[in-house]
């Protein structure tokens, strides 16, 4: 696998990590409080919403998702031709936006003292989409085929 190929599974891995199995929780109102950190262990939810919920303590896994972010910054300048990569690798980094944006106003929302538990998390899905994206991409470098 060449160092690229290397990155991409290094920085899915430390996503599903942060974002899905190792959770470390804390409350930033009225000032930083470390409550605990857990490591989940499988099975993984591919999706999970609440828009209230008794979980009333924040969890690092916007951490998970900035490491999504990046790898799929990284790739979306490598497939911005090929007509069917390049649309796909835009959904994931639009999902993983939206994923951290809901866990952002959560951070805000504990900082104002009206957090109500409500969270976004899609950790799993994202490393299934992304190891499914990083295996046609190594395909498309492999055969060398472009979809112009």
């Amino acid at each position: 696998m060449s160092k690229k190929q290397n990155l991409f599974l290094y920085l899915s891995v430390l996503g599903l990590l942060f974002s899905s199995l190792l959770r470390i929780r804390f409350n930033l109102s009225p000032n930083f409080e470390f409550s605990n950190f857990w490591l989940k262990v499988l099975p993984l939810p591919i999706y999970n919403y609440a828009g209230s919920s008794n979980e009333t303590q924040l969890t690092s896994t916007i951490v998970g998702y900035f490491f999504y972010f990046i790898a799929g910054l990284i790739m979306i300048w490598d497939v911005r031709k090929d007509k069917f990569l390049f649309p796909i690798v835009c959904g994931f980094l639009l999902l993983t936006a939206f994923a951290s944006y809901m866990e952002y106003t959560s951070l805000i929302q504990d900082i104002k003292s009206t957090y109500k538990g409500q969270h976004m998390r899609i950790g799993p899905g994202l490393f299934v989409l992304f190891l499914w994206l990083r295996y046609r991409y190594k395909r498309m470098f492999e055969t060398k085929r472009y979809a112009f």
